[in-house]
């Protein structure tokens, strides 16, 4: 029995969102629509592809997933061989990045867009957040890259990775040499982080969910803000929360420790603009198709 490319993608998205409603939030759909049509191409298929409460792959339902996301990649193959035979693969896309983002994500999609759309030229802007939605309200940005960023309304916007925080403390911190630690046993000393003004709606996110887990600090304004002077800023004492992703790519002298504490994840977000043009509409897609190569989820 044929099976449309739209029911992979939902069982997919079910499977990296670990659960119906979080996949339904990330398609931009309700819930019971989800669930009904993943039923429905279970009792067609005549296996299981999930197990409930909780929500986790069949072996069958893994062995599906895995051969979507093949059918999936072929199918983006064919529509982007098609567009580059008719001429469509060319033009600019402007896209504007977040500091968060700068070691990581935004170099891998740059790479990728090199590599499969030669044709389209990405003009990137690493700023602060309050610069990069400046910009946006100037006309000068098609795309954003970043997390929690104020995003105009008219944007339309798709998860590409969600993680987990972890506190990062320089070498010769007490706790440096531990794998794990709770806000808790950071009590008394000082969470240093950027000024507000910089990044409010990434600021906001970050003290509540610290404040979520009952720690209550005092927080440091560092006037070199930034992730590349971190040796200078924890080099006496104190902390920083960040995105786990983002404590693999610190420099030397800095260790980063899994925080034991329930507190939310953390979403990179990729936002356009309603009606984008062709060029922008592959970025899209090869930013999607990234974050599925990458395994970019909860970590």
């Amino acid at each position: 029995m044929p099976v449309e490319l739209r029911l992979m993608r939902y069982v997919i998205a079910v499977a990296e969102a670990g659960g119906f409603e979080a996949a339904a939030e990330r398609l931009h759909m309700t819930q019971p629509p989800l669930s009904r049509q993943i039923r429905e191409l279970e009792r067609e298929l005549g296996v299981t592809l999930f197990h409930r409460r909780p929500t986790r792959l069949t072996e069958a339902g893994r062995e599906f997933v895995e051969s979507a996301r093949q059918v999936l990649a072929d199918a983006e193959q064919v529509v982007e061989r098609t567009r580059r035979a008719a001429g469509v693969d060319h033009g600019a896309v402007r896209v504007g990045y977040t500091v968060t983002t700068a070691f990581d994500e935004m170099p891998k999609m740059f790479a990728a867009m090199g590599a499969r759309h030669p044709g389209i030229r990405i003009e990137a802007r690493e700023g602060w957040d309050a610069e990069l939605t400046a910009a946006v309200a100037a006309g000068e940005l098609d795309v954003l890259l970043g997390r929690h960023l104020g995003v105009p309304p008219e944007f339309q916007t798709t998860v590409l990775r969600t993680e987990d925080f972890v506190v990062v403390v320089g070498a010769g911190h007490r706790l440096a040499g531990r794998e794990a630690v709770s806000l808790r046993e950071l009590r008394g000393e000082t969470l240093r982080f950027f000024p507000r003004r910089f990044a409010p709606h990434y600021h906001d996110a970050v003290l509540g969910a610290v404040r979520g887990t009952g720690a209550e600090f005092d927080v440091w304004e560092n006037p070199l803000p930034g992730l590349r002077n971190l040796n200078v800023s924890l080099r006496d004492s104190g902390f920083m929360v960040l995105p786990r992703s983002l404590g693999r790519q610190l420099p030397s002298g800095i260790a980063y420790l899994t925080i034991t504490d329930e507190m939310p994840p953390i979403e990179l977000r990729l936002s356009w603009q309603r009606n984008p043009s062709p060029a922008v509409t592959t970025l899209i897609r090869t930013a999607r198709r990234l974050a599925r190569r990458e395994g970019w989820s909860v970590s």
